[in-house]
Formats: C-alpha cells, sequence, structure tokens
C-alpha cells in the first residue's frame, strides 16, 4: 500500500472521529499520535485541508470523495444566519426632551437627607422667578446611605426615613413648580438601591413593588424618571450625571468630560462649578460644564474638600443652540 494512501486512511479516520474539531488542531494531534507518518506540521495540515475540500477550488471540484468536505467559509449558501443566537446587549437611547422646553433649570447632587437647606431654598426660588419650563432631578438626588457598600454610621441608618424625607422633597418641588414637567434622572447614588437588591434580594428584581418610581410615588407626583447611564439631550447640549465615565474629574470636571464626550455636555456627579470651552479644528465651538451640588459641603467621610453649591439655568433655541448659565450659591446667595 502506498504511503500517500496510508496516511489518507489516517487522516479519514481523524475527520470522522474529530468532526467538530478545527483542521489545525486535527493536524497538530496528528502529529502527536502518528509520529513519523508526516514530516512537518504544515504537511499534516496541507493533508486534512485537502480530505476537507479546503485544498483550493480546482482541487474540491476534481476530488472524487466529497463526504468528509466542510463547508466553507466564503459561501454562497447563507443559511448559517438562522443558527445566530439572540443578542442580549441592550442599546442605551439617549431621553430627548421635548422641543416645547426653551427653560431648563437643573439641579444635581441634592442627596436628601444630607441636602443643605438654605441653598436648594435659594436655587428653587431663583428658578420660579425665572419662569422656567421644566426642572430636571439630574442624579443623586437622593444618598441611599442606608443601602451605601460604604462603612457606615450606625445612627444613622434609617431606610424609611430616607424614602419619607425623598418623598417629602419630589411633592416640595412638584408644590414649587406645579404646571410644568420634572423629570428624576437616576445617578449612582440612586442606583444602589437596585445593586443591593442584585447581591442581598435578587429574588425581588423586577418587581414593581421594589422599584424606585412605585417607592417614591413619582406617578402620582406626575415625576418622569430617566434611567442610570441614560443621556439626556437637550437641543445640541448632552446632559448626563457624570457617572456615564469612570474617574474622578481630575482638577477641572468640564475640561475633564470635555476630553471623553467630544459633544457639548453637561453634568453633576463632582459637587464643583467648573466650565471649559474649546473649539474644533473646523471652528465649531464646543462647551461643557460641571454644576455644583445642593448636599451638606463638610460630610463626616470627607470633611474638607473642593465642592460648592450650585445649579443651571440651560436655554434653548429654536435652532437647537443653548446657552448654559451655571450659577454658584455662595454664602445663601446666587451668584
Amino acid at each position: 500500500m502506498k504511503r500517500k494512501t496510508i496516511y489518507k486512511d489516517v487522516v479519514r479516520d481523524y475527520l470522522i472521529k474529530h468532526p467538530d474539531l478545527p483542521k489545525q488542531t486535527i493536524a497538530r494531534l496528528m502529529m502527536k499520535e502518528q509520529p513519523g507518518l508526516f514530516a512537518t506540521l504544515e504537511q499534516a495540515r496541507s493533508a486534512v485541508r485537502l480530505n476537507t475540500g479546503a485544498h483550493g477550488k480546482k482541487n474540491r471540484m476534481e476530488a472524487s470523495d466529497k463526504d468528509l468536505f466542510r463547508p466553507l467559509g466564503r459561501s454562497g449558501d447563507d443559511s448559517w444566519k438562522s443558527l445566530m443566537p439572540e443578542s442580549w446587549a441592550e442599546p442605551i437611547e439617549p431621553f430627548v426632551l421635548p422641543s416645547s422646553i426653551k427653560k431648563l433649570l437643573v439641579f444635581s447632587d441634592i442627596h436628601v437627607p444630607f441636602h443643605d437647606i438654605n441653598s436648594l431654598t435659594v436655587a428653587i426660588e431663583y428658578g420660579m422667578a425665572e419662569n422656567v419650563d421644566a426642572v430636571l432631578l439630574n442624579g443623586d438626588t437622593l444618598d441611599f446611605y442606608a443601602i451605601s457598600d460604604h462603612e457606615k454610621d450606625p445612627r444613622k441608618i434609617n431606610w424609611l426615613g430616607e424614602l419619607e424625607a425623598s418623598r417629602s422633597v419630589l411633592g416640595m418641588m412638584r408644590k414649587a413648580f406645579p404646571n410644568i414637567p420634572i423629570y428624576f434622572k437616576e445617578g449612582n447614588h440612586e442606583y444602589r438601591l437596585e445593586r443591593h437588591l442584585m447581591k442581598h434580594a435578587p429574588i425581588l428584581i423586577g418587581m414593581q413593588e421594589f422599584e424606585l418610581p412605585v417607592l417614591l410615588k413619582m406617578g402620582e407626583m406626575g415625576v418622569e424618571y430617566i434611567r442610570n447611564k441614560r443621556i439626556i439631550r437637550a437641543g445640541g447640549l448632552i446632559i448626563g450625571h457624570g457617572d456615564e465615565y469612570r474617574g474622578s474629574g481630575g482638577v477641572n470636571p468640564a475640561r475633564w468630560i470635555s476630553l471623553r464626550a467630544g459633544e457639548s455636555m453637561l453634568i453633576g456627579h463632582f459637587h464643583r462649578v467648573s466650565e471649559h470651552i474649546d473649539k474644533s479644528i473646523s471652528g465649531s465651538v464646543r462647551g461643557y460644564w460641571s454644576v455644583g451640588c445642593l448636599c451638606e459641603l463638610q460630610p463626616a467621610y470627607l470633611p474638607y474638600n473642593q465642592w460648592s453649591h450650585g445649579f443651571a439655568i440651560v436655554h434653548i433655541n429654536n435652532d437647537n443652540t443653548f446657552e448654559v448659565e451655571n450659577m454658584k450659591v455662595i454664602e445663601g446667595r446666587v451668584r
């Protein structure tokens, strides 16, 4: 029996025995288990390719025995598409504010029940006097101290008290702004609830009674809920909480977000008032702003910091251009 016939039979045996292994893997397996049959790994791989129909179009057409041929990667048959599994990916679409909103009041990082009463009061009064069209609570409106993963003072743990205080703040907002939309964007602190349930009570995930809008009675107050990490489009301006990207915000959070977003953007999250303006090579001007917080400035865990009180008013024009008033609250006065 000729040597070529011998190794052809060996190759066929391996292909029948291992129909799902890649051709290169079968060649390596033969080199290991049949020493001396093939001079090189490339010779073994070539034999496998020949018997699976991958040794060129001419050999594929002239072969008399095609029962072990495998489909080629560039076949005209697209029936393989039916084997594609459903993707679990969930795209996050932007939340687009109605075009009727021309003056938007933005509060960020109130951190109820650790809110600063004076700065929050003057910010609300300023927004009322400005006759804004809508209010955006741009993340971390609540602190959710009781379900934090950080070290906690047991004397301050009061989950029900936090919920009650949070409902009161939403009720206060609705009373102060009775006839305009109020939007509640989930920040990283509100996300603590879902994360807590995932870790400690996964059976409750998906139950309506444990969803944040239900716990805070947003439906009764006419407050619209926007999930965590979902950006908001206000004309040509993107608004996010600031936790959409990982990082500490650097020296200037506005400059920090400019290096990531690439489009004009307003954020909170970092509890600091900052602004950065830049220009593209084609001359288009882009602006970036970080809004101050409305919570206590000297929390026990970080009493010395660079935080500042503030809020913003965004003016949105009919052509989607915009202006941002990044307001500061210093010593009880809006500056």
